[in-house]
């Protein structure tokens, strides 16, 4: 699947978001052992079916949100 294909899915998508903060240690790994580094809060998104998951970084949740919104403009996040 391409890249705008994809887009246009994620754009059409009604369903369920989550939206979590993860905890990273001082040295920057969850607590499943992945390492990040540090730096700015770190947030995990998931769908709903589980299709799709993604790990960013916004400054708060409420950027956290607007990032997802570009993603996924109708979805409901999960907060």
């Amino acid at each position: 699947m391409f890249v705008s294909e994809t887009l246009k899915i994620c754009q059409q998508f009604t369903g369920k978001v989550e939206l979590r903060k993860v905890r990273l240690n001082r040295g920057g790994y969850t607590d499943d052992g992945i390492y990040f580094g540090i730096g700015e809060p770190l947030y995990f998104a998931q769908d709903e079916e589980g299709y799709w998951s993604d790990y960013f970084r916004a400054t708060c949740r409420e950027e956290a949100i607007d990032i997802l919104r570009d993603t996924f403009p109708i979805a409901k996040i999960r907060k």
